[in-house]
């Protein structure tokens, strides 16, 4: 059977917004975590943007921000964080740099979300083995980055 390429949306503003797989399961997952729980202990399957028991942050509009008293103002970026994050990227690219290439493959699988399981039949590794790279790798890169963290 031919594979099938499955379009990912989000609905944001009643507008229907074109996403990746992993960023359609991130905000579904997100979405959901924000649903109310009803009287039978289900969680709720209605429309969350129209509903009178919305929890907090389940909206993502901008129009609900400002209502909320959110001034646009409040992502006025400050100079410095900004060097301190440059200059962290720059030391992580260089750490990752000199990595070697199945270290420098984790670390790209761990950024994409794949789980443990995942990356160990990459490598072709017992799961357990490749908890104990990653740990070790993870505890160079947090040892090399702690003048920035």
């Amino acid at each position: 059977m031919e594979n099938q390429r499955q379009d990912f949306y989000v609905t944001i503003d009643d507008q229907q917004i074109s996403v990746s797989e992993d960023v359609y399961r991130a905000y579904k997952r997100k979405e959901r975590s924000k649903r109310c729980i009803g009287e039978n202990g289900n969680r709720c399957t209605g429309d969350c943007n129209h509903c009178n028991k919305l929890r907090t942050g389940s909206i993502l509009s901008l129009d609900a921000l400002e209502e909320d008293g959110f001034e646009p103002a409040d992502f006025s970026p400050d100079p410095a964080e900004i060097v301190a994050d440059k200059l962290l990227l720059e030391e992580l690219f260089k750490a990752l740099d000199e990595l070697d290439p199945d270290s420098r493959r984790i670390c790209e699988l761990i950024s994409q979300g794949a789980t443990e399981r995942e990356i160990a039949a990459v490598f072709g590794i017992r799961q357990s083995t490749l908890n104990y790279r990653k740990r070790q790798l993870l505890s160079q890169l947090r040892e090399r980055l702690a003048d920035f963290i």
